[in-house]
């Protein structure tokens, strides 16, 4: 069984990572991301994943982002309150988020075999505009992830908007983003990023297509037919 750790286990206080027990090994870290629409399967994804290749005697780091939970709290108490709709700072927070994620992306190369992370960059894309109605350069703008760490793979999960909230509606840490009528607008936004990515040729999303991307539609599959529909992809494709 190889080691399989959650990144705010060794996070210091001071934001620094605690890599002690975890020597430079030249290892060829492989970063996934499991991004996508709100309640369609990704912690749980994310945390088979990670079982799955532990399991296989592989080293494996786990993260959510954003992966500071200072700056969580600043995104859920600070920003868009009682219709107060600060775009600009909303955005820049999050950019910060990322930047701060690539930051510890860097620092684990070589650490770890596997880094499997509950979403990253690309997130900013669908949920930044199903928030904002802002576009893809817009964000980019703000965002600017030339200078950030990349993703080998993307697997984007979806799912039907009243199946997704279904899912979520009873859990207490839901954010302020986490309601059906913003689930609607996700759901289509989830779908047409990867299409974008895929088949478009926005320069706003250049960044992303160095890397491998997979779609799931999460609807109609129980958590272990998601894993494996993943795991099939990852080792095929």
């Amino acid at each position: 069984m190889g080691n399989l750790v959650f990144l705010p286990e060794i996070v210091r206080e001071d934001g620094r990572l605690d890599l002690s027990t975890f020597p430079l090994a030249d290892l060829t870290t492989k970063y996934i991301s499991v991004c996508g629409q709100d309640g369609s399967g990704k912690t749980s994804l994310r945390d088979n994943l990670a079982k799955y290749y532990a399991s296989k005697d592989f080293s494996v780091i786990t993260a959510k982002s954003p992966c500071d939970k200072y700056l969580v709290k600043l995104l859920n108490n600070a920003i868009s309150l009682n219709g107060y709709e600060d775009w600009y700072t909303e955005q820049l927070l999050f950019s910060f988020a990322d930047g701060l994620l690539s930051n510890y992306m860097e620092q684990l190369k070589g650490h770890f075999d596997y880094f499997i992370c509950q979403r990253g960059p690309s997130d900013q894309y669908d949920h930044g505009i199903t928030r904002s109605g802002k576009t893809y350069d817009e964000i980019h703008d703000i965002q600017r992830p030339e200078r950030l760490a990349k993703f080998d793979i993307y697997i984007h999960l979806n799912a039907r908007a009243d199946i997704a909230w279904q899912r979520i509606a009873d859990d207490e840490g839901k954010d302020r983003y986490e309601y059906p009528e913003y689930f609607e607008r996700q759901v289509v936004n989830t779908k047409r990023l990867y299409e974008e990515i895929i088949y478009g040729k926005d320069k706003a999303l250049e960044f992303l297509r160095s890397a491998k991307h997979f779609y799931i539609d999460t609807t109609d599959m129980t958590i272990e037919e998601t894993f494996t529909t993943a795991i099939d992809y990852i080792e095929n494709n």
